[in-house]
């Protein structure tokens, strides 16, 4: 009787143990079922896929108001945002980051159709997903402006996000199951251009589709599922 009690305890312990490490490391994405690209990849490296996404680094001042209460992070998710402004493209927003306009509010890159503007360090956390939550501290926060064509489309603003998705996989070992868009964490309707009736559907796998063949792209063809 003695030993089932003892043994009964150690499962429960073991369980509360796996269930607080889970929490920790942040909650398990769904997988998403999506058609890998046909296309015919093309091989580069990390650093010419970056060149592709052309990333100019513009980091807030460690003082500003919004990275004041920053901690240190590893990364282990990539969220994916829209920026809801269809009127500004990514230095607009990144100085309205600098100059306290967005409050607390900030993440580390904003894509345009031109560029990615990066706001802060990718060992620093932002304030993008859950107000300090499991999405803030554990994800890079990709904003994706909205203000191309007037936000009737969005084609090069979406294939700069997928290619620097594919590099910070890559550079951080982060699986496609990682990648998440905003309502993963809080059922917001986010990246809203990306959803359907506010909720992940084929356009969301097209994206995730995307980001896959991008990244078989700078790693010998192979997948990282996750």
């Amino acid at each position: 009787m003695a030993r089932s009690k003892i043994a009964l305890i150690f499962t429960v312990c073991m369980a509360a143990l796996m269930v607080g490490c889970s929490q920790q490391n942040g909650p398990r994405p769904p997988m998403v079922a999506f058609k890998p690209s046909t296309q015919q990849v093309r091989p580069r490296s990390v650093s010419q896929m970056k060149s592709e996404v052309r990333i100019r680094r513009e980091f807030m001042s460690p003082g500003c108001y919004a990275r004041r209460h920053s901690k240190p992070m590893k990364p282990r998710f990539i969220t994916i945002h829209s920026t809801a402004n269809r009127t500004a493209g990514a230095m607009q927003h990144r100085k309205a980051l600098g100059n306290g306009a967005l409050g607390k509010l900030n993440w580390h890159f904003t894509v345009d159709q031109y560029m990615a503007v990066q706001n802060i360090p990718l060992n620093e956390t932002g304030r993008h997903a859950d107000k300090g939550g499991p999405g803030d501290r554990y994800s890079i926060g990709i904003e994706m402006c909205e203000n191309e064509s007037r936000g009737r489309n969005y084609p090069r603003t979406w294939d700069r996000a997928a290619k620097l998705t594919a590099t910070l996989m890559k550079e951080y070992d982060i699986s496609l199951r990682n990648v998440v868009p905003h309502y993963f964490w809080t059922r917001k309707n986010c990246p809203e251009p990306l959803l359907e009736g506010g909720r992940p559907g084929y356009k969301w796998a097209w994206f995730k589709s995307r980001v896959d063949y991008y990244y078989r792209c700078i790693n010998n063809g192979r997948s990282n599922l996750g």
